[in-house]
């Protein structure tokens, strides 16, 4: 039997996917995208927005996943991340809107405004928009 890696995504508010034998993950680490095989070195990256891809079994999923990190001990891929979707879950539509509300938000620019959740808000409907053309590609 070959080899497989156990996948772990974790959110604040609940287990997105739990020990999930895969063959191989890309994940969206901070210095570029990282792919991950059975056997790879200890390891724990930093995460930004972007799309994480696993295989199993010849199936690829796609989800979004929004900063964290990730930690790759043994055959174990742990992703503790602010936020994930699955790419199927998305709607274009709805990610659309929000990255029309996160634009609006940051072209008002008030006093009160915290600059750093507004660009926060833009760089996930950024990432969700991406990711829902991601999903409508043939395979």
């Amino acid at each position: 039997m070959a080899q497989k890696l156990l996948l772990t995504i974790l959110t604040p508010e609940r287990a997105i996917l739990s020990d999930k034998e895969v063959d191989f993950v890309a994940i969206p680490a901070y210095e570029g995208e990282m792919g991950v095989l059975p056997g790879h070195a200890s390891y724990v990256v930093q995460l930004k927005e972007g799309p994480l891809n696993y295989r199993a079994g010849g199936k690829k999923e796609v989800f979004a996943v929004l900063n964290g990190f990730a930690e790759i001990h043994k055959d174990k891929v742990l992703v503790l991340a602010e936020g994930a979707e699955l790419a199927r879950e998305i709607s274009e539509e709805s990610a659309r809107q929000e990255y029309q509300r996160a634009r609006a938000a940051l072209a008002m620019r008030g006093k009160d405004m915290d600059l750093d959740s507004a660009q926060a808000s833009l760089r996930r409907a950024i990432v969700l928009m991406k990711i829902a053309g991601i999903k409508k590609r043939p395979k």
